[in-house]
């Protein structure tokens, strides 16, 4: 189950990040809400991937040994305490910029909603708002809850894993890999992000450089839809 929620959360994330590239170059252009909203999406495609980067090195370090504990035994990079300390730092990290471009995302979705009156756009306005209030009341019952697991863990108090012998918080070395763990999931979210959208921008741009001949023949560069009819004959023709 667990590997199949990571393969539909890095093909959502995928599909986030393309989507934005498919319109970054007009949106770009444009300015204004309609590149907010890129960007706003842009960061949910980066949360989504950085969440499974997160996980997959926070489990590959519960494999990697380090040399061997007090008793002898083999001990691994990522403790359990120290999965847990990976998970939730992670979470805290992520969750706010899910619900802060989550709500910009509903919002708008209500706006196409709003205008367009379809089956489709009604789907995914209910569908975002659907995935907002749960994002936004897991936050609200799990945030407080995680903030004190990771002050227990990081500053040395009450951790809620009583049941372990590190039950006292990470030292040191611990506390540095679980933060160079975060950082490194965050990371690469940004970057595969970042990536994915230049690319598909790329692409797009030059599949959709169109040129407009002017009567005497020459040539002006084409701009992406979304101005008036005023602005368009206006901006239609300028030089390059």
């Amino acid at each position: 189950m667990l590997i199949f929620l990571l393969i539909l959360n890095f093909a959502i994330s995928w599909f986030n990040a393309w989507a934005c590239g498919k319109a970054w170059p007009e949106t770009k252009h444009v300015g204004g809400w309609a590149h907010f909203m890129n960007w706003m999406g842009a960061i949910m495609s980066a949360c989504g991937f950085t969440w499974c980067f997160l996980i997959l090195l926070a489990l590959l370090g519960t494999v990697v040994p380090y040399g061997s504990d007090a008793d002898g035994a083999s001990a691994f990079v990522v403790s359990p305490l120290m999965l847990k300390a990976v998970v939730e730092l992670g979470y805290a990290v992520i969750i706010l910029p899910i619900i802060g471009s989550g709500f910009a995302i509903t919002i708008d979705s209500w706006a196409h909603f709003y205008r367009r009156r379809s089956f489709g756009s009604g789907a995914i306005a209910g569908y975002n708002t659907a995935a907002q209030i749960y994002n936004t009341y897991e936050a609200v019952s799990m945030l407080p809850g995680v903030l004190k697991d990771l002050y227990g863990m990081f500053v040395g108090g009450d951790s809620s894993d009583s049941s372990s012998s590190d039950s006292g918080g990470l030292k040191g070395f611990a506390i540095f890999v679980v933060i160079m763990l975060v950082v490194a999931a965050l990371v690469g979210g940004i970057l595969l992000t970042r990536g994915i959208i230049m690319a598909t921008a790329k692409n797009n741009s030059v599949d959709r450089n169109l040129q407009f001949a002017t009567a005497d023949g020459e040539q002006a560069e084409y701009l992406p839809p979304g101005f008036d009819g005023r602005q368009r004959r206006a901006s239609r023709y300028r030089r390059r």
